[in-house]
């Protein structure tokens, strides 16, 4: 009787090696990581992903879209700019885990200029959420964008700090905040 490898779907597969990428970075990730991270032989990685790093890059960056995707739709629905602010919020919690899971765009900002330049459409994409509803609420569509950009560094600066330190209280503080930074008439 011939026993058949276990099965492993794809979106946890990404999901746990996007994981590695954001914990080491791309080039610390090594494959040996990535594949004990994956649960497989590094032969079945390679098989999975005949591209190497590179295509698991891709797919983990994939997968990262799908996510912000979900985890920033309610910013641009209909409703209450502050309860939307709100859910967005919480779904940034829930993504990072409060503060606990590293970033995979953070750790791609410190790749080399090819790799660093993937990070950008993540970032522009939660700037452009924060504005929308930002601009909702009220606010001049100039300072939107500046309250988007500014959460956005304040978010991802507080997750280099958990992902250094073990310190999450930064990241706790910065969504706390987010949906009053947002819908505030004034700067806060």
């Amino acid at each position: 009787m011939t026993v058949r490898p276990v099965s492993i779907e794809d979106t946890p597969l990404i999901d746990a090696l996007s994981r590695v990428i954001g914990r080491h970075g791309f080039e610390g990730a090594s494959l040996q990581l990535l594949s004990d991270a994956a649960g497989l032989k590094r032969a079945s990685l390679y098989h999975r992903f005949p591209g190497g790093k590179d295509e698991i890059l891709a797919a983990a960056l994939d997968r990262a879209a799908e996510r912000f995707a979900v985890m920033l739709a309610p910013a641009f629905d209909e409703g209450n700019p502050g309860d939307r602010a709100a859910l967005v919020a919480e779904r940034i919690d829930e993504y990072y885990d409060g503060g606990q899971e590293s970033c995979l765009i953070v750790a791609l900002t410190l790749a080399d200029d090819e790799r660093r330049s993937m990070a950008a459409p993540c970032l522009s994409a939660w700037a452009d959420a924060f504005a929308a509803i930002a601009v909702d609420a009220g606010v001049a569509e100039a300072e939107a964008i500046e309250r988007g950009q500014d959460l956005v560094a304040q978010l991802e600066g507080a997750l280099v700090i958990a992902s250094s330190t073990g310190d999450r209280a930064p990241f706790r503080r910065a969504i706390a905040r987010l949906a009053r930074a947002l819908t505030s008439p004034s700067v806060l």
